[in-house]
């Protein structure tokens, strides 16, 4: 090495080391989204599977597909959105299940 640059390793190396940092940071930040993610998710399944809020079944299978932009993944919640949309209660759906109670 000359006179010039003979501290040129160590700043690159140093900036190495800050680089691994900063990844290391992003992984961590990335894992607490993704688990974030899974525990909303496990949440709102929870509240549909057990019809906790009114027209959340029914927005779901209205809108789930259209929110999804990958061909993909809207052939694996195709199922979901179908048996959500079977399960939807209407109005006119709970109307005949009273008048056949009391008819």
């Amino acid at each position: 090495m000359g006179l010039l640059g003979g501290n040129d390793l160590k700043e690159q190396q140093k900036i190495n080391e800050l680089e691994i940092k900063i990844n290391r940071e992003k992984q961590k930040l990335d894992k607490k989204l993704t688990r974030q993610k899974i525990l909303l998710g496990a949440f709102l399944v929870d509240a549909l599977e057990n019809d906790a809020v009114e027209g959340l079944k029914k927005y779901t299978a209205d809108n789930l597909l259209d929110f999804l932009s990958r061909h993909t993944d809207k052939e694996l919640m195709a199922d979901l959105v179908k048996e959500l949309g079977s399960t939807v209660k209407t109005k006119t759906d709970s109307d005949s299940s009273q008048g056949n109670k009391l008819g």
